[in-house]
């Protein structure tokens, strides 16, 4: 499995929600309000995790930067970050 974690100042939430609804892979997300740093000045920011399986059907990071793009427009912004990291995970 691996989780996409998205880094985007928050604002435009319900724009940003609409996104991540309207993808076809994502099925469910969790939006953590943080504070981050960008260029030294400090911003209220979203960290949107999404945990998803292996799948030859999709190619995951290429969604995952659509959506990226998608966000960091709608916000205005200079750059979106996104990280991936292969993790284990179990709904029990």
């Amino acid at each position: 499995m691996k989780k996409y974690t998205i880094y985007t100042e928050n604002k435009n939430l319900d724009k940003i929600e609409n996104i991540l609804n309207k993808s076809i892979i994502i099925e469910g997300y969790t939006i953590i309000n943080t504070q981050g740093y960008w260029q030294g000045l400090k911003e209220n920011a979203l960290k949107i995790e999404i945990l998803l399986e292996p799948c030859d059907k999709f190619n995951y990071t290429n969604i995952i930067k659509t959506i990226c793009k998608r966000i960091k427009r709608v916000n205005k912004q200079e750059a979106v970050l996104f990280t991936v990291e292969k993790i284990e995970a179990s709904l029990i």
